[in-house]
């Protein structure tokens, strides 16, 4: 993956790793992800010339929580979204059961806005989008506005989000889900006009709008998509 970088990209990203270093060095430092190679690369760049009190790299829940046993100060952890044993939401709340002052960035392979809601809830100081660790720099922000006190959410996820929005397709009317409903059927336009009493015109207009809101080209594909929307039964 790094191969494919530009040499301007490696320098970014050779940057970020630096700042990352910078901002937890003197702190200790527990990376809980699977795959173990994950942020392995990270572990050994933040640790390289580093005055941490600790620095580990687990794939586990079991193993991070004997981890957390075994230090006496707040620890920062940087956690995948799936673990060996479990997911990085259950760890999560692990870790907070046992003290606030721990701190959690979350890690997240998917934009899944529920377990970003969840990863919050769970008591999070920070969320971010894997693919935005090279190209944004998140986890730094998250470091960082964690380190004063504040959380962290990738706005990648808020712009994901919009996107879904706008590409969700129209909700249909009560009239258009009958005549979809009747599509499905199989009528034709003229059966449609007879059976609810309205012009082929009518009934051609309504079914172009159908498509249209559907964001399908054909009305056997509206008939699909009706019946994976719930219009259609």
């Amino acid at each position: 993956m790094i191969a494919e970088n530009s040499d301007a990209d490696l320098i970014v990203l050779q940057a970020r790793q630096d700042m990352l270093k910078c901002l937890l060095r003197g702190k200790n430092v527990l990376i809980s992800v699977y795959p173990y190679l994950l942020l392995l690369s990270l572990k050994l760049k933040a640790a390289e010339g580093s005055s941490a009190n600790s620095f580990c790299v687990t794939n586990s829940i079991s193993s991070s929580l004997a981890l957390l046993g075994e230090s006496e100060e707040p620890v920062y952890l940087l956690i995948s979204e799936y673990l060996i044993d479990g997911s990085g939401l259950d760890l999560i709340q692990h870790v907070k059961s046992c003290s606030t002052d721990h701190k959690c960035i979350l890690i997240l392979t998917h934009n899944h806005r529920v377990f970003v809601q969840q990863a919050v809830r769970a008591g999070a100081n920070g969320v971010v989008l894997e693919s935005s660790i090279g190209r944004t720099g998140a986890l730094i922000y998250a470091v960082e506005q964690s380190l004063k006190g504040f959380n962290f959410v990738d706005p990648a996820f808020e712009v994901e989000r919009n996107k879904q929005f706008a590409m969700q397709p129209e909700e249909l009317t009560l009239r258009e889900t009958e005549i979809l409903q009747l599509v499905a059927e199989g009528l034709s336009n003229s059966e449609i006009g007879e059976r609810l009493n309205i012009a082929v015109s009518t009934a051609r207009d309504h079914v172009h709008e159908i498509l249209r809101r559907l964001g399908v080209k054909n009305r056997a594909a509206a008939a699909v998509e009706g019946l994976r929307q719930g219009y259609c039964r």
